[in-house]
């Protein structure tokens, strides 16, 4: 987003809307792919607008919760399977982070600035390892 950010403010717009373009292309083959971009676009305009972005990522993940069901019944799925395979539409769980937020940067400590380095990896490993002494 901070290519975004970059375009707003600079006299050089075309660099950074030729950026964006790969960037979004880009994420087809990352995670989260084609789901993300509405939710760009959701922040991108509701910048300092709490209010607009909670409402917008309600209805983006309602529309994601209904998708998931309804493919759910179609492949007659059981419906947890539905739900956790078909997973986009727990993005609803950004907005108490959302709510929560208020404008101002938190400390800056070394735990601080690695704390998500260490921790999103290391509780990969920790689910798999558990996933496989468990399930052979």
């Amino acid at each position: 987003m901070w290519s975004l950010e970059l375009f707003r403010e600079n006299k050089h717009k075309i660099y950074y809307l030729i950026l964006a373009i790969v960037l979004l292309a880009a994420s087809l083959i990352f995670e989260g792919g084609v789901y993300l971009w509405p939710v760009l676009l959701i922040f991108y305009f509701g910048y300092h607008k709490p209010t607009a972005q909670s409402i917008g990522i309600f209805v983006w993940c309602l529309l994601l919760f209904i998708k998931a069901v309804m493919t759910g019944i179609q492949t007659k799925t059981v419906l947890y399977s539905a739900l956790t395979f078909d997973s986009e539409w727990m993005m609803i769980s950004v907005l108490p982070f959302i709510w929560l937020y208020n404008g101002q940067r938190g400390k800056k400590s070394w735990i601080t600035k690695y704390f998500f380095y260490i921790i999103y990896p290391a509780h990969l490993w920790i689910l798999m390892i558990l996933r496989y002494s468990f399930i052979k």
